[in-house]
């Protein structure tokens, strides 16, 4: 199928709605180089999207704490203030939704004025332990096998349609990461009808979905699916570039190839 060449795009490539530093303890770099890197791609936005959890009892802490992120608000007031003009620098969260801190995490969501609320959801609770749902840990992939894979990716998705109808955000990260270091992942017809009810969740409640590009790298195009992006853009929800960076070098990745990609996908 040839589109006209006139079409609004699809995605604003020229804002990067999702990087981490390392305040997070799994990525590198500080905010300003997050800031210097965007500009020399040329970028006009970028969002800090740090990670928050809530009540995860898991031995490897991946996400801010209270302190952290009030240095986080601290330095992107600053950065604002040094680079405005040149480009707009937005504070947000990606919240993990955790079914069992519904009400901490919304407290610890009014605590700070955010540009952008992503949700993710990155644990699996057995037996009062966490299981870190992304992780390429051997101890969480053996236990999700142990589990069953199907089981656990009905709960992953099951939490985050309860996690869109319970709290306020902007935008739904990484849909169908979950698991993604297992091999031979595959959704079968219940989770096909439990996606089809997030993006109705997602489409009700006004956020956007996000293409995050780190896909490419794990699998050769972005999170989520195309299936799953062709329905979302068929139910009219604005789709939300984002990098997930986790180093400098990493902003803005692989954004010069969504225009073709997602022009295909175009219902």
């Amino acid at each position: 199928m040839t589109h006209s060449p006139y079409k609004q795009p699809l995605v604003d490539t020229s804002k990067d709605g999702h990087v981490h530093t390392f305040l997070c303890r799994h990525a590198i770099g500080a905010m300003e180089e997050y800031v210097q890197a965007a500009l020399r791609k040329g970028l006009r936005s970028l969002t800090f999207l740090e990670h928050m959890e809530a009540e995860i009892q898991y031995p490897h802490r991946s996400w801010l704490e209270e302190l952290d992120f009030d240095f986080y608000f601290e330095e992107g007031q600053r950065l604002r203030e040094v680079y405005q003009g040149q480009i707009e620098v937005r504070l947000g969260v990606e919240m993990g939704y955790n079914p069992d801190a519904v009400d901490t995490l919304r407290k610890k969501l009014g605590q700070y004025p955010w540009d952008s609320v992503g949700l993710s959801c990155h644990f699996f609770l057995h037996d009062g332990q966490h299981y870190n749902l992304l992780s390429n840990r051997r101890e969480n992939l053996q236990k999700f096998a142990d589990f069953g894979v199907d089981t656990v990716l009905h709960s992953y998705l099951a939490m985050l349609i309860e996690g869109v109808q319970r709290i306020d955000c902007t935008v739904l990260c990484h849909l169908d990461a979950g698991l993604r270091h297992m091999p031979g992942i595959l959704f079968n017809d219940e989770h096909k009808r439990q996606i089809h009810a997030l993006l109705e969740a997602v489409h009700g409640r006004g956020m956007a979905l996000e293409v995050n590009t780190s896909g490419f790298d794990y699998r050769g195009n972005p999170f989520p699916a195309d299936w799953i992006i062709t329905k979302a853009l068929e139910m009219g929800i604005p789709l939300s570039p984002g990098s997930d960076a986790h180093r400098p070098e990493e902003v803005g990745r692989h954004f010069d190839r969504l225009p073709a990609y997602l022009e295909v996908l175009r219902p």
